[in-house]
Formats: structure tokens, C-alpha cells, sequence
């Protein structure tokens, strides 16, 4: 089995709970927010230094994803490991986040690193 780190620097942001609401041509749009929408962004580009683009696991026994925060805020850590996953999904790295392609994912929460809050994300693939 291999296996394949990735970090993600930072805030996670929930996509969930960052959302906009607006009226566009008369009908009500739900995006994520303009924070969301740029830790997406600057994250996306972290995973193609980390050699996302050319990881490409056939499959996935699991994920693991190991969260350290900046401050002792409350956060939901579901919604977390959400953007994390589709954030996975976009950058290509896993096909889709469904349980087909990801029979298991761990989260764990280490606490407060003020000085280098992020994600690991760590992929166990054949």
C-alpha cells in the first residue's frame, strides 16, 4: 500500500457556512463566499506544488485528515473535511469524494498551532 501526504496551510474554511446569497436576472444564487472562494484559489495552488497533478491513485483505501487550527475558535469539523474533500475533487487529486472511490476517511482534530495552523491530508492508495 502506498501512501501520499498532502498539507494545506492555514484556516480551513466551511464551505457550508460561507455562503453568499444574491439576486441575479430575478433568481435567488447560493455561491460560497469571496473567503472561501480564495483560500479554494490559493489552496489549489499549494496542492499542484505539493505534485498533485501527478498523483493519480487508482485506488483509495482511505483518507485521513488532520486538522490543526490557529485559535481555540469553535469549528464544526465535518464541514471542514468537506471543503477539504472537494478540494480534493477539483485539484484532481481523488475522482470523486463518494464512498464508491473513498471507503474511509478519519478526522482528527491536534489542537491549536497558532504559528502553522493547516490540514495533512494523508491518501492510502494501492
Amino acid at each position: 500500500m502506498k501512501h501520499k501526504t498532502f498539507v494545506i496551510p492555514g484556516r480551513t474554511p466551511s464551505k457550508k457556512n460561507s455562503r453568499t446569497i444574491f439576486v441575479r436576472h430575478g433568481r435567488i444564487e447560493n455561491v460560497p463566499s469571496k473567503s472561501y472562494a480564495k483560500w479554494h484559489k490559493i489552496s489549489g495552488y499549494r496542492m499542484i506544488e505539493q505534485g498533485s497533478l501527478r498523483f493519480k491513485a487508482k485506488i483509495i483505501f482511505g483518507i485521513e485528515i488532520i486538522f490543526y487550527f490557529p485559535d481555540k475558535r469553535r469549528s464544526d469539523l465535518t464541514n471542514k473535511a468537506e471543503s477539504v474533500m472537494d478540494l480534493l475533487v477539483d485539484c484532481r487529486v481523488i475522482p470523486d469524494d463518494s464512498w464508491q472511490i473513498v471507503s474511509s476517511l478519519t478526522l482528527y482534530a491536534m489542537g491549536v498551532d497558532k504559528k502553522n495552523p493547516r490540514a495533512e491530508v494523508n491518501i492510502r492508495y494501492a
